[in-house]
């Protein structure tokens, strides 16, 4: 595991240890031990999957996080092998975050905040490393050649975030509208250019093997 997912691993799963010590282990499929063990196990290759389909490595930190908080709060309706049902049963939790994002073009993390788990802020050097290692460049060149499938506003928005690679507040200075409204222009271009850029992903990929 890096640098970057090993710091997250820390905290995201100190939190999760400290509620499992609480009291109600004994009715959960799952154990720490298991948690730990998924978190090692699916982590980073989650974190690759998400930065591949939002651009946004911090954003995918987020889904990661609030993937790992939904998954602790749900953990008595998992059944199976924790080694060979638990990474599926994960994936399943991250496509609906990351679809939540698309929609609403934010992650809520209603959950970390329901268990007190603090976000993670990422440094300029590992969202630049995160992203490398998920093949963002190639990404972001084939969104460019395709944003003529959007509306004008997505496509201008899309332009901005993900082409010329602007922080969301310089987006939503440029185009003259909230945060907000930026952030929901580009998750749903992003949403709508899935088509064009599936076939840049990994056959088997998490969630996909």
């Amino acid at each position: 595991m890096n640098t970057t997912t090993g710091r997250v691993a820390t905290l995201v799963t100190e939190t999760l240890l400290g509620a499992l010590s609480s009291g109600s282990t004994n009715y959960m499929p799952l154990t720490s031990d298991d948690i730990v063990h998924l978190y090692d196990q699916t982590s980073e290759p989650m974190l690759r999957y998400l930065t591949r389909r939002t651009l946004d490595a911090q954003v995918a930190m987020d889904i990661v996080g609030e993937t790992f908080a939904v998954a602790y709060e749900k953990r008595s309706r998992f059944k199976g092998d924790p080694a060979t049902a638990g990474p599926g049963w994960l994936f399943g939790i991250a496509k609906n975050v990351l679809s939540d994002f698309f929609r609403s073009g934010r992650i809520e993390q209603r959950a970390m905040r329901r268990l007190d788990i603090p976000g993670v802020h990422m440094h300029d050097e590992e969202i630049g490393r995160i992203e490398q290692l998920a093949g963002s460049a190639e990404i972001r060149a084939v969104v460019a050649d395709a944003l003529s499938a959007l509306n004008e506003q997505q496509r201008d928005a899309l332009q901005l975030r993900i082409v010329e690679e602007l922080s969301y507040p310089e987006v939503a200075e440029r185009l003259d509208v909230s945060e907000d409204v930026a952030r929901s222009r580009v998750s749903r271009g992003l949403s709508k250019l899935r088509r064009h850029l599936e076939p840049l992903y990994p056959e088997k990929e998490f969630g996909n093997a």
